[in-house]
């Protein structure tokens, strides 16, 4: 199976926020209703997604779309891929995030894994595959840049996997919410649900820290919270959700508020003589590090694992 652009273009592309961008753009990336969702970080990403895009044109695979955040990454991409559809949208990265533990690991603690641009860039992704999926009606195989793909997927797709909406790459033991692919999802389906339900949950944690204290195991958590939004963790609760058919965020978003209150904790908060030993986000980062310890604990907040 091959798959070309229904109308190849150079340089066809836009801002996202320009009224009409992705209707006008997508002719030049769709092949029927088969698409491909590069996402492709900074200018240092854009060897690796020009990789990719090689990588795949070579399976003959040549439907791909792009996304990068801001004009100048598709500008690199477009001086040797001239005929590479490529979007852009930086007011999603315009936003200020409240504080939280979680959108501030890389300024207070230095963890490169929590950069600000990147975590913008995980929730602007999904948000653009709702789009994709809901608003156009098409399929999509959502990528990594970071991917070496071997051989073409949509033999397995479109034969022994064609009657699954969702198909993930696992990541030991987890969903890989970087790579999968989605078909056949239309409004009021399962599908769309779990995918509308994930922008939920990152929006939620991203931009309300404190509505974590509404879950069953996290009424304990005081400021700052460290509200897990990340995209995987809560993917992988949202799948749970659905196979026990309850909303549960245990794994991916309560036990981690648990580590990472400890985890993060000043080092005054584990002095008894300390000044501020008593204070509300001491005893919560000993309350973290206590229920880390409790076997009931453990089993609550893992048992959708």
């Amino acid at each position: 199976l091959e798959y070309t652009p229904d109308l190849p273009a150079e340089r066809s592309g836009g801002d996202l926020d320009a009224s009409g961008t992705l209707a006008r753009v997508l002719p030049a990336a769709r092949s029927g209703k088969e698409v491909m969702l590069l996402c492709v970080g900074g200018e240092g990403s854009m060897r690796m997604g020009a990789n990719l895009v090689l990588n795949l044109a070579s399976l003959g695979l040549r439907h791909m779309l792009l996304f990068a955040p801001k004009q100048e990454v598709c500008d690199g991409v477009w001086e040797v891929l001239p005929r590479v559809a490529c979007v852009w949208q930086p007011s999603a990265f315009a936003s200020k995030r409240p504080a939280s533990l979680y959108n501030d690991a890389m300024r207070l603690f230095g963890m490169r894994e929590f950069n600000p641009v990147a975590l913008d860039f995980f929730r602007a992704r999904k948000r653009l595959l709702v789009q994709l999926v809901l608003s156009h009606g098409l399929n999509v195989l959502h990528l990594d840049a970071d991917v070496a793909v071997l051989a073409n997927p949509y033999p397995l797709f479109k034969g022994p996997l064609l009657e699954h909406q969702l198909i993930f790459q696992t990541d030991n033991p987890f969903a890989n919410a970087g790579v999968f692919y989605v078909q056949g999802v239309a409004r009021g389906s399962g599908g769309a649900w779990l995918l509308e339900e994930l922008n939920a949950r990152i929006e939620r944690f991203t931009f309300r820290p404190e509505s974590v204290r509404e879950l069953p195991h996290s009424g304990w958590s005081a400021p700052p919270h460290f509200a897990n939004a990340d995209e995987q963790a809560n993917l992988n609760d949202v799948i749970a959700s659905a196979l026990i058919g309850e909303r549960t965020f245990a794994a991916g978003v309560e036990f981690f508020e648990a580590r990472f209150k400890a985890q993060f904790a000043p080092g005054h908060c584990w002095k008894a003589g300390a000044a501020s030993y008593g204070s509300a986000e001491c005893v919560s980062a000993r309350e973290g590090k206590q229920r880390l310890g409790s076997p009931r604990y453990q089993a609550e907040t893992h048992r959708a694992r």
